[in-house]
């Protein structure tokens, strides 16, 4: 499988992108908003093959302290297959070293990301717009 991974969002079609996080599942999608996170991202990185993205994650940072990794997406017909870990790999090359970085993981995907060196958090905590329907999805307690 021949992966072209592209950094930024001129390539982007965000009808399509916003299908590959309903296909995930990863829920919907707004295209302006998700075009608008992006946009305002620090690094921005999309997977194509022949041409079709099949894959997206992006990361933020303040360039010293902290940086955070989000909207990682892989199509079901190409997860497995090294695709996520290649998006992932190129966020963190292009993070600032020797700083945190953080992670939502979809519940049950934890295991994806232990393999990449990530640990679980003891103090993590979260302050979301609709906590009935984070804890409905395992991101609370």
């Amino acid at each position: 499988m021949n992966i072209s991974l592209i950094f930024g969002t001129a390539t982007i079609d965000w009808v399509t992108l916003c299908e590959v996080f309903r296909l995930a599942p990863l829920g919907t999608r707004e295209p302006e908003k998700l075009k608008m996170a992006a946009m305002n991202s620090h690094t921005v990185c999309s997977a194509y093959l022949d041409g079709r993205i099949i894959g997206f994650g992006r990361a933020l940072s303040d360039g010293a302290y902290q940086s955070a990794i989000y909207d990682v997406v892989v199509l079901p017909e190409y997860q497995k297959q090294g695709v996520g870990r290649a998006i992932m790999e190129a966020l963190l090359e292009k993070l600032p070293k020797n700083a945190p970085v953080l992670i939502y993981a979809a519940p049950g995907k934890e295991n994806f990301y232990r393999k990449l060196g990530f640990g679980k958090l003891k103090t993590g905590m979260g302050l979301f717009p609709n906590p009935a329907m984070s804890r409905a999805k395992g991101y609370l307690e």
